[in-house]
């Protein structure tokens, strides 16, 4: 199988994206664990599992593989986005019936709450899309989020991915590769 090629490791002048190592663990744990309680404060349940002590080998897993990306405002870890090139457990859970051969999907897309709302996560996903060059076989990027996260299932349509249907309170929305938001 080929691997994706990083093309560019800025986003948005200031910020820095880079894979993720074993140093930055503390930092991700954290900003996962920030912003569930940040979405559990929103009557959310969404990365609940962090709060009750779960997810940290899902953490793990995803550094050793490669898949993990921090992004950095100098050496402060400010966010984090996974982008796989083979689907996971959940993925076929999520997606059963659906060929994901040809998908990138994008998991654990999170930023410090102190970082939000200033339009790094749109860089992020951009940087997903034009700044990875991914095989050939690939056609779609795909992602799920919980289905009652009305302002995030708003925010992926608006980042031009359509929403495909559901499974078990998880909205899927997949995007094609190379299509650009007019």
């Amino acid at each position: 199988m080929e691997n994706m090629i990083i093309k560019q490791h800025h986003i948005a002048q200031e910020y820095l994206i880079c894979p993720a190592t074993s140093e930055h663990f503390e930092a991700m744990l954290g900003i996962f664990l920030e912003t569930a309680d940040w979405l559990r404060s929103k009557g959310i349940r969404q990365w609940g599992h962090f709060l009750d002590g779960y997810g940290r080998d899902d953490i793990t897993a995803s550094i050793d593989s490669g898949s993990a990306y921090v992004v950095l405002q100098g050496d402060t870890v400010i966010g984090t986005v996974c982008v796989l090139m083979e689907p996971e457990e959940w993925d076929l859970h999520i997606w059963p019936n659906t060929d994901l051969g040809d998908s990138v999907m994008i998991h654990r897309l999170a930023l410090s709450r102190d970082y939000a709302g200033k339009g790094i996560g749109k860089h992020i996903v951009t940087w997903v899309e034009n700044g990875l060059q991914f095989p050939s076989a690939k056609k779609y990027i795909r992602l799920d989020c919980v289905g009652d996260n009305e302002k995030l299932n708003a925010y992926y349509v608006t980042q031009g991915f359509e929403k495909v249907g559901s499974t078990d309170g998880h909205s899927k929305y997949q995007k094609e590769i190379g299509v650009v938001l007019s």
